[in-house]
């Protein structure tokens, strides 16, 4: 991975970037993983030969001493930490290493309570959608397959070599359905679609695949179906592969740098990410890495932004990397499910934290999906939790109980628990499913 050019590129060259990455990211990731750890490396030095034009990183090179000609990747430890806060209170205009004029503008939702404001050349949006393109071969689909996306419907285009081709009829427009549209009307577009590939917020594709089945509706089945945004529960995938008759896949994709990890086809529980151009870090609470198999705090260097590099950036988000290699044959690493935001999980007296994970678990035990069309667990004062349920239908008695019990035999003891039925659990600002609040800090 080259250094991308950031001059103002044209149309034309954004489109071959766009062609030489996709075939690129296609080879590379069944390169050994000592191959790929090679490459990882020189496009690191890469980036942070970058990064020093940058005025924050150059400061903070020189503060700890290190030459990115030389710098291993234990030594990117050395380097500090970034989050939107940093970015925010230093200026945008730190983090830039060249001129913002032809530069793309990046804006996230603000889901942890701190709106995000990046830029990057329109290069580097078409290795970005080369990531992407990556995730669809994987499952059998196609850069020329049409798509239906399930999410916010009010975002502009960003200028980019898609976005062109699409535009040009080269390749096929993106039918999008809000997130909050009635289940029944997302499903009325997805039939007259027929889309090779369903996309969307996963707790929008799990309602909808939960009308599906409750409803009894025949679709014909895409090839495959993406969920993306906030946590994709073990019940969103299984409601979604039963309603659709195709795999569900569990893609990890921020505004920030784009797809980061995927689920592997074969070890489907396990997510492949994107090392060839990401290096990724899960650290502890106190910024101190944790050992393979240990739940942490994602911490992400990008190998391929160069405008505005982001180095060492805290995600917010909860994963664990696995240290096996993949029976798939791709020298990718692994990680597990995300496991949820550091924002959007509730502190226990131990430390330890519940998740979405965690709570899906509790329904699952107590086998309440069979009457539960929703939830959300929220932290109030006093140590209470609210479970917010939006059921399909009443629960019998025992349902009720068996819930209950469930939930109070793992957090009774530090929590009051209420259990409360709700006609309605509104969504988040950005269109996203927030499934645990803690208390506001």
């Amino acid at each position: 991975m080259a250094i991308p050019i950031i001059a103002a590129a044209s149309p034309v060259a954004a489109v071959g970037t766009l062609l030489q990455s996709s075939i690129r990211l296609e080879r590379e990731q069944w390169l050994p993983h000592e191959a790929l750890g090679e490459r990882r490396l020189k496009r690191l030095r890469q980036t942070l030969a970058r990064a020093r034009r940058t005025r924050f990183y150059r400061a903070a090179l020189d503060a700890a001493g290190l030459d990115p000609a030389t710098m291993s990747l234990d030594d990117l430890s050395r380097m500090p930490l970034v989050d939107r806060q940093v970015i925010a209170r230093n200026g945008i205009e730190a983090f830039l290493s060249t001129r913002p004029d032809d530069l793309v503008h990046v804006f996230t939702s603000g889901s942890t309570g701190t709106p995000g404001h990046f830029m990057r050349s329109r290069i580097e949006e078409a290795d970005y959608s080369a990531r992407w393109w990556r995730v669809y071969a994987a499952y059998g689909c196609s850069m020329w397959d049409a798509q239906v996306n399930v999410a916010i419907t009010d975002k502009p285009d960003r200028p980019g070599a898609i976005t062109m081709l699409r535009r040009m009829g080269v390749l096929p427009r993106v039918e999008r359905v809000a997130s909050d549209a009635p289940p029944h009307q997302v499903l009325e577009r997805v039939v007259a679609t027929h889309p090779p590939i369903l996309t969307g917020y996963a707790g929008a594709i799990e309602a909808l695949a939960d009308h599906v089945l409750s409803t009894g509706a025949r679709i014909e089945p895409p090839r495959a179906v993406f969920c993306t945004a906030m946590e994709v529960t073990d019940r969103c995938l299984e409601l979604a592969e039963q309603a659709f008759r195709a795999p569900a896949v569990d893609v990890y994709v921020t505004n920030e740098f784009g797809v980061l990890a995927w689920s592997c086809p074969v070890r489907r529980d396990l997510l492949h990410v994107n090392d060839d151009a990401f290096v990724f870090e899960v650290l502890g609470p106190e910024g101190q890495p944790v050992p393979d198999g240990t739940l942490g705090e994602l911490v992400i260097t990008s190998l391929g932004l160069s405008a505005m590099p982001l180095i060492r950036y805290r995600m917010g988000d909860m994963a664990a990397k696995v240290a096996d290699r993949c029976e798939c044959g791709r020298g990718l690493g692994l990680i597990t499910r995300v496991h949820g935001r550091t924002a959007h999980a509730i502190r226990r007296a131990s430390g330890a934290l519940i998740t979405t994970p965690f709570v899906t678990s509790l329904f699952g035990r107590a086998h309440a999906h069979e009457w539960v069309r929703g939830f959300q667990v929220r932290e109030e004062p006093g140590r209470r939790l609210r479970f917010l349920i939006n059921v399909r239908r009443e629960p019998s008695d025992h349902q009720r109980t068996a819930l209950t019990t469930s939930v109070e035999r793992a957090v009774g003891e530090e929590f009051q628990i209420s259990i409360e039925v709700v006609d309605n659990i509104p969504l988040a600002p950005s269109g996203k499913r927030q499934f645990v609040v803690p208390l506001a800090s």
